[in-house]
């Protein structure tokens, strides 16, 4: 009777075994940010390491000299091998399972850096395709040195949660790792990447300026190489193109007076028009407005044509200069390979099809004017 029960307990007490060779979790660092360079021959890897305890707990009320953020880099003649040479110096093993957003300097991205480091990510088994993805003309180690403001944990900085503020102003869209081999591996082999730089103009603290990551625009990439920067007024027709897009803004004159205007919900539909060997585009877009700042009363049906005017110009802008750097700027070839790919077969070259001014055959916007916030439609003071 002793020797069964005995035999029992050694029974269910040698499962337990499995977790003896398990790492805990606080005897690991754990890599919340990546980033890749390029120099005299050289890929040279970033990696964050975020204090993860910070982020359950108040961190103003906490000490000042407390470590938010560490940064660790090293070279190597491939992206793995960098990875490699760095783990001779860490303490502990690192945990890659929380890796939160990738960066590639314009050096990586033209020497084929995103070949190697998508082909190492997509492989390990700890990584997922939840990754931002970043494109910077900055030094790595002083966008990796960032803190957010009020001294908030890393794990809330614009680059690590970036939807959190393009819920508030969605001008340029985030890419994840997954988007990313999608754009890369099908027509037109290309992908808008956003450009992150910087920023030590806007904000201050009561001790000095503080530095903070800003969205400049998107840089247009492919495997191998950037095609293009787009910032500035350059971009902002791929913001009413943008399906995903939540709120933006736009500024339109009537006469002697100025009206800011609130863009929601922008629905943007392409649909390839076949004509013999050429493919041409029809655009529709639609979109619901709101009145954020008006001066003087304007008809509604004025203003709507006006904010419709103004989106047209936009997107036919931006088109346009992508043009002059053979940017497929808002994906027609994609379109044209979903929807009819017996077509794009016929025209494609190396995955795109010829683009012109006149590809884009025509260019609908539909604004509706829902109301203007809580005056409605009239100023709150009239001059």
């Amino acid at each position: 009777m002793k020797i069964r029960i005995i035999l029992m307990m050694l029974l269910l007490i040698l499962p337990l075994s499995g977790c003896w060779d398990t790492n805990e979790p606080e005897r690991m660092v754990y890599v919340y940010g990546m980033g890749i360079d390029y120099k005299d021959g050289d890929y040279i890897a970033y990696l964050q390491i975020i204090n993860l305890g910070l982020l359950a707990k108040n961190e103003v009320v906490g000490s000042s000299s407390e470590v938010k953020v560490e940064v660790g880099h090293a070279k190597g003649k491939t992206v793995d091998e960098a990875v490699f040479n760095l783990y001779r110096s860490t303490q502990r093993r690192i945990f890659w399972g929380h890796l939160s957003f990738l960066i590639f300097s314009e050096e990586a991205m033209k020497h084929g850096g995103i070949i190697s480091i998508i082909d190492i990510l997509d492989r390990y088994r700890e990584t997922s395709y939840r990754i931002w993805v970043y494109v910077t003309k900055d030094p790595l180690s002083r966008i990796f040195k960032n803190i957010p403001m009020l001294g908030m944990s890393t794990g809330y900085s614009k680059i690590s949660d970036p939807t959190a503020a393009y819920e508030q102003f969605s001008f340029i869209e985030p890419v994840d790792l997954r988007r990313l081999l999608i754009w890369i591996h099908e027509p037109g082999h290309e992908a808008n990447v956003p450009l992150i730089s910087i920023n030590n103009k806007n904000w201050l603290t009561d001790v000095k300026r503080h530095d903070s990551i800003s969205m400049d625009g998107i840089a247009v990439v492919t495997k191998d190489n950037i095609k293009g920067y787009f910032t500035g007024k350059n971009v902002k027709g791929v913001q009413w193109m943008t399906n995903k897009m939540k709120r933006g803004g736009v500024t339109v004159k009537y006469k002697d007076s100025t009206i800011d205007m609130l863009i929601t919900d922008v629905k943007a539909k392409i649909k390839p028009v076949v004509k013999g060997e050429e493919i041409q585009f029809d655009i529709k877009v639609k979109a619901n407005a709101v009145i954020d700042h008006i001066v003087k009363p304007v008809p509604l049906t004025t203003l709507t044509s006006l904010i419709e005017k103004e989106l047209k110009k936009d997107i036919l802008y931006t088109y346009e200069q992508a043009l002059t750097k053979d940017v497929d700027i808002y994906h027609l070839s994609e379109t044209a390979y979903r929807k009819n790919v017996n077509s794009w077969k016929k025209v494609q070259q190396g995955g795109k099809i010829p683009l012109k001014k006149d590809t884009i055959r025509q260019l609908k916007v539909k604004i509706s004017l829902d109301h203007g916030g809580k005056q409605r439609e009239l100023p709150t003071l009239e001059k």
